[in-house]
């Protein structure tokens, strides 16, 4: 019987997967090491060993019919290792003859254009070596479509959830800057778009797509929730406190004007000066996809996991 098979399972994005998804088919999670941890054990979930780095050891996973799930990405190994790995993916899934790979890469890959509005048609400006390698294996997994895979590409937002980096810094600054400093910052940051996504919504949103009908020959989707009212500094800031429960400044800000905190973020090498950007989930909500989960939800979770 074919299976979800998922690489990158044992990571923060696959966790969140295995303990919230609603498998329709059996699921094989990949790891180079079959994880310890008694909260990856899951009912109907076999894990096996595998290396993307190395093909021998993926090909025996993959079966005829198969879907399959890529999370894999190594941060530290540079672009040539992290395109390797990828080609051997997509390798062994022609090999296999697999129906589907849905791979999850990043909106970040958008770079440095200065659309307000980013839609999947918007054409990529790579900027920073992580931007500039999601999009080369963005390619690499589009060049499979033209040897008969079918394949889709998720592009979520900063991801938040349990276990998850995005607000980690925040968070440590709420506990260990001065009342002063913090004031400053929400007065420079004031109400920017923050661009978070749950990791629920991320996780349903890989499920939706691997259960698609017909061929997706590596259409594009955004997740995002852009939408979200809360989804800009100023609430997920008093949001992440409020659940960490650290006394905020009573002062209320004084919103600097947004070219100073463009500046700031040009003169840091960020791609992202725009602040008026958004990320359209139209595409992917056309589909029948729906939000899971509001922002303010996965923020709260997140922050009294830090209590």
């Amino acid at each position: 019987m074919p299976a979800l098979v998922i690489f990158g399972a044992s990571g923060f994005l696959g966790r969140v997967l295995l303990a919230h998804g609603n498998f329709a088919m059996p699921v094989k999670a990949v790891a180079r090491v079959i994880p310890g941890d008694a909260a990856l054990a899951h009912p109907g979930v076999r894990w096996v060993v595998g290396n993307l780095r190395d093909p021998a050891s993926i090909d025996g996973v993959l079966a005829p019919g198969d879907v399959v799930v890529n999370l894999a990405y190594m941060p530290t190994g540079g672009e040539e290792a992290n395109l390797d790995l990828v080609a051997n993916l997509v390798d062994a899934c022609l090999r296999a003859g697999v129906a589907r790979l849905v791979h999850c890469s990043t909106a970040n890959v958008v770079g440095s254009v200065q659309a307000s509005l980013v839609t999947e048609e918007v054409p990529c400006a790579p900027l920073t070596s992580y931007e500039h390698t999601k999009w080369k294996i963005e390619q690499r997994v589009a060049d499979g479509v033209s040897k008969g895979l079918d394949a889709a590409i998720l592009r979520p937002t900063a991801i938040v959830g349990l276990g998850g980096k995005n607000l980690q810094s925040l968070a440590a600054s709420l506990t260990t800057q001065a009342g002063v400093v913090q004031y400053l910052r929400s007065c420079l940051f004031g109400a920017r778009p923050m661009h978070l996504v749950p990791a629920r919504d991320v996780a349903a949103a890989l499920l939706h797509l691997a259960a698609m009908p017909g061929r997706l020959e590596a259409e594009v989707y955004h997740v995002s929730a852009d939408d979200d009212p809360d989804n800009n500094f100023q609430r997920v800031e008093a949001i992440l406190a409020d659940a960490m429960r650290v006394e905020r400044c009573r002062v209320p800000a004084i919103f600097l004007p947004r070219v100073v905190l463009a500046l700031v973020l040009r003169l840091r090498g960020r791609s992202e000066t725009n602040l008026d950007r958004v990320y359209s989930p139209t595409k992917l909500r056309s589909t029948g996809f729906r939000p899971t989960e509001s922002i303010a939800d996965a923020i709260r979770e997140f922050g009294q996991s830090l209590r």
